[in-house]
């Protein structure tokens, strides 16, 4: 279920919830359910494919949120935060998994239990959660993105010129959104065949999901790879460089 019909149909249970308390005589109870069905609301509208304004909730390129941002949304941004802890306690699928040497792709890293060896470098594919106080002394890049959407195309350029940077300097690189099904791998499956360790994005996605079987892209991520692929990919580098074993050039892509 697409995250505009499933925080549209939380909208209005929270709706609900308000009509059904305003006359409790409890005041806060029916005024924090309004604000939170609105927040909703609000959240479901903006996270359309045809709108897709993930700046809404206000993230900064540093990963943090502002204060008003907080505030207003606090809400949505709390409810995300208990859905991502109550469902990692379900799951036992890693955190992340090591995809080729020095690339990793996964699930928001809350501690420090969670980042890959080697201080690596991070792109936060969320808008949706905070910078973690883990990634503090990390290189960071953050490509906002809703819930079950995908990068644009241009956003997965950056973000894959980026990467190649890093790995130029030998640098381990971490691709991670809340759980490491979709929008990550998204951007992984750009960066493999940009460092020619496959030949397209299908076949990327095939060896992402030899090691880590539950990933989930839809067809917008396969939507804006086609799109990459087709206009914005340079040719790649040798496979001894995609491996590590070779520095690739920063101006590769």
């Amino acid at each position: 279920m697409g995250l505009s019909r499933l925080i549209g149909m939380k909208a209005a249970v929270l709706f609900l919830g308000f009509l059904c308390t305003r006359n409790s005589g409890i005041a806060l109870v029916p005024v924090f359910l309004l604000h939170a069905s609105l927040v909703s609301s609000l959240v479901a509208i903006t996270s359309h494919p045809s709108l897709n304004l993930p700046l809404l909730l206000g993230k900064s390129s540093d990963g943090t949120f502002p204060l008003w941002s907080i505030l207003l949304f606090a809400p949505y941004l709390v409810f995300i935060r208990i859905f991502v802890f109550l469902r990692r306690l379900k799951s036992r699928e890693p955190v992340y998994s090591e995809i080729i040497q020095g690339l990793y792709v996964g699930g928001w890293p809350s501690s420090p239990h969670h980042l890959p060896p080697g201080d690596p470098a991070v792109i936060d594919c969320t808008c949706e959660l905070p910078r973690s106080s883990a990634l503090s002394s990390n290189a960071y890049l953050c490509v906002a993105t809703w819930d079950t959407r995908a990068p644009r195309p241009s956003e997965i350029e950056s973000a894959v010129r980026w990467a190649c940077r890093k790995r130029a300097q030998n640098n381990p690189v971490y691709i991670h959104c809340a759980f490491g099904h979709g929008r990550s791998v998204c951007v992984m499956c750009a960066l493999l065949v940009a460092l020619g360790a496959a030949d397209d994005w299908k076949a990327a996605e095939r060896m992402i999901m030899e090691r880590r079987p539950f990933i989930q892209m839809n067809a917008l991520h396969g939507q804006h790879l086609e799109e990459w692929s087709r206009h914005r990919i340079s040719p790649p580098p040798n496979r001894r460089g995609a491996l590590g074993s070779a520095p690739l050039p920063g101006s590769s892509l």
